[in-house]
C-alpha cells in the first residue's frame, strides 16, 4: 500500500507534464506513516474483534477439552458440547509446524492440534502416520 502512495504523485506528474515536488513529499510522508502505523492498527483491530466475538455469546464449543479421533470415515471431534464428524473428502490439506498440526477443511475452517497435547514424540508420530494413511486410503 505504501508503494501506491508513491506512485500516485508520479502518475499525476506524468499526466500534468511537470514534477510536483510538494505532492510527492506529502505522499511520501503518508507512505512512511502508513508503513509505521498500519500494522499496529491492523493487529489491534483483529484483537478487538476477537475479544468482541468471545464476549458476545456462548463459545464453550471452542474452548475446553476436545478429543480428535481418526476413523475409517474421517475425523471425529468430541467435546462437552457433542461431536463433529468430518469426512475425508472434506479435508483439503494437512500441514504441520513444530508446534501445531493444521487439518484444513476449507480456507476459513479446520482443526488446529497443538503438538504439545501428545504424551510424547512417539504418540505424535503415530497420530500423524495414522492420519496420513487413513486420508491417503480414502482419497487415493
Amino acid at each position: 500500500m505504501s508503494l501506491i502512495f508513491l506512485l500516485i504523485p508520479l502518475l499525476v506528474s506524468w499526466v500534468e507534464g511537470e514534477f510536483l515536488l510538494s505532492m510527492f513529499v506529502a505522499f511520501a510522508l503518508l507512505a512512511v506513516l502508513w508503513f509505521l502505523f498500519y500494522p499496529k492498527y491492523f493487529y489491534g483491530s483483529i484483537k478487538k474483534n476477537i475479544v468482541k466475538v468471545i464476549n458476545e455469546g456462548d463459545n464453550s464449543s471452542l474452548t475446553g477439552k476436545h478429543t480428535m479421533m481418526v476413523t475409517e470415515d474421517g475425523l471425529v471431534e468430541k467435546s462437552s458440547k457433542g461431536e463433529v464428524k468430518t469426512p475425508w473428502s472434506s479435508i483439503t490439506q494437512i500441514r504441520e509446524t513444530d508446534e501445531h498440526i493444521f487439518i484444513l477443511v476449507s480456507t476459513m475452517s479446520g482443526y488446529v492440534i497443538p503438538t504439545s497435547t501428545f504424551a510424547d514424540a512417539k504418540a505424535l508420530q503415530q497420530f500423524k502416520e495414522t492420519l496420513n494413511a487413513a486420508r491417503d486410503e480414502k482419497t487415493g
